[in-house]
């Protein structure tokens, strides 16, 4: 019995020293738990890793189910500019004006600029200029760049891709940590 009691003590205490060491490395390198910024070590990122959360912690599953709302508001966006325009004579694919679109789209959310630029970046969307204003650009049309059904086809496969990314990642041997 006296060597059961012993084996049980050993590996609380050997539990209790990995959970140390794993929150003495974590201290390392979180920046709110040094008083002199030269006491912080220099972490070295790898391209891939640098501006991207840990691989396995909750800021990264936010960050995928960011970029799902995101891509769900850009075929949002495409949807109405699908639904309300106009074939564009140059290309044959549907167009709809700013002031149209900023009408219709405001009473759905206040991202349209956002959304829009979102959607010109991955090239779903096309109009001319930088960004562009209620009152000095309601006429620019805002054209797709792809029929419809092909652009919901990309969007919706994209939305799947991240819905199972951040399904699995939970279920990594990798903890969660709060960051």
């Amino acid at each position: 019995m006296a060597g059961n009691q012993d084996s049980s003590v050993s590996s609380r205490i050997t539990l209790f020293n990995q959970q140390a060491e794993q929150h003495k490395n974590w201290m390392m390198i979180n920046p709110f738990a040094h008083y002199n910024v030269s006491d912080i070590p220099k972490r070295s990122f790898s391209e891939d890793e640098y501006g991207r959360a840990p691989a396995g912690s909750l800021s990264e599953q936010r960050s995928l189910q960011a970029n799902v709302r995101a891509l769900e508001d850009i075929l949002q966006l495409c949807h109405m500019i699908q639904k309300s325009g106009q074939n564009d004579p140059g290309n044959g694919l549907r167009a709809l004006h700013f002031g149209t679109l900023f009408d219709l789209y405001n009473d759905i959310s206040d991202k349209l600029l956002a959304t829009l630029l979102g959607a010109r970046k991955y090239g779903y969307v096309d109009f001319t200029g930088e960004t562009l204003f209620q009152g000095r650009d309601e006429a620019v049309p805002v054209r797709l760049l792809r029929p419809f059904d092909k652009l919901q086809a990309e969007i919706m496969a994209k939305v799947a891709d991240l819905r199972c990314d951040f399904t699995e990642k939970p279920f990594e041997s990798t903890p969660l940590r709060e960051d």
